[in-house]
């Protein structure tokens, strides 16, 4: 039986070529991008998979005995980390669900990521001592040296569109608090990942001050909805960061400020097409809230089947066609 998979793109109808579809023309089309050199990389090689922020399963919250259930679900369904946003570390009952999550996960393969909101996004209730952080993460890795991964900080080359912050750059905040000086004292196992973007403000920054202190980048794009420059860009920012791992969170949902804008969420083409361009291009995949999307679990179903690796390559391919005509139309 030929495998299928459960996008309403023609992705079904590629796998099942002897499906009566309407869509011959597109089918033939898809026939032909798809016999095309898929991949730069060895696409057999399995991606790490993070999930950011899911959106219904928060681990952090669950009881103790629905907890471990929930982690073995996660891992069952091929997520490798977990991250999960903490404000205070010293608020007793966020430290009382990192240390039970931590419990959790330790003796599973499970690895979790804290992740630290700039002022941007965690305005005045989130603490800023970068020294007493460094602190807290170095004594919750001596005791969860397996399970407890590291910390990420959000945003950390965006803006601030609040008015009760200081500094219009989140990378200004970081220079003013310090960060560096505090990241010196961070165990060697102890791994931080800045999340940095594309069109952000200050990266050279991020390079100079804090690249060596990163165990690896998160990049991300605040175009999400186009990927015609996302090999590219995922290419330069390699080389920027001196060829350090990096990771790429697919937005398989809308984000606020498309919302505002009145798109409608992502397509599933343009989710395959990321996760095409990731699947060559990255070292790991992050997934953003949305991970129960079935474009997303077929990924993770899928994704060492070269039948699927060429669907999704077809569906990059008609993606970024588009793209050009659209941009055509608009210049």
């Amino acid at each position: 039986m030929p495998t299928t998979f459960s996008s309403n793109y023609a992705v079904t109808t590629m796998a099942n070529p002897e499906n009566d579809s309407k869509g011959r023309e597109e089918q033939n089309s898809l026939t032909s991008f798809a016999r095309l050199p898929p991949f730069l990389h060895d696409e057999k090689k399995e991606k790490v998979m993070g999930a950011y922020i899911p959106d219904k399963m928060h681990l952090e919250d669950m009881e103790k005995t629905d907890q471990k259930r929930a982690v073995s679900a996660f891992l069952e369904q091929g997520f490798d980390e977990y991250y999960f946003v903490m404000h205070d570390f010293g608020n007793a009952e966020e430290v009382k669900a990192t240390e039970k999550l931590l419990d959790a996960a330790d003796k599973t393969e499970l690895k979790i990521v804290i992740i630290l909101l700039p002022p941007s996004e965690g305005g005045p209730v989130s603490n800023y001592d970068w020294k007493e952080w460094i602190n807290y993460f170095n004594d919750l890795k001596n005791r969860h040296p397996f399970s407890f991964d590291g910390f990420a900080i959000d945003d950390f080359n965006w803006i601030s569109t609040r008015n009760d912050t200081k500094f219009w750059r989140n990378i200004d905040f970081m220079l003013y608090s310090n960060l560096s000086k505090a990241l010196e004292g961070k165990r060697n196992d102890l791994k931080f990942y800045p999340v940095v973007y594309f069109e952000g403000l200050g990266t050279d920054v991020v390079v100079d001050e804090y690249g060596k202190f990163a165990e690896s980048i998160i990049l991300v794009s605040a175009s999400y909805f186009n990927v015609s420059k996302l090999e590219d860009n995922l290419s330069e920012f390699r080389k920027i960061f001196k060829n350090k791992p990096i990771d790429y969170i697919v937005y398989p949902t809308i984000t606020y400020n498309y919302t505002r804008q009145d798109y409608d969420p992502p397509s599933d083409r343009l989710v395959m097409a990321t996760l095409s361009i990731a699947t060559r291009m990255v070292d790991g995949i992050i997934i953003w809230h949305k991970i129960d999307s079935h474009v997303i679990q077929d990924y993770l179903r899928y994704r060492e089947d070269p039948n699927y690796l060429q669907a999704i390559y077809a569906m990059e391919q008609l993606q970024i066609a588009d793209e050009k005509v659209q941009d055509g139309r608009e210049n």
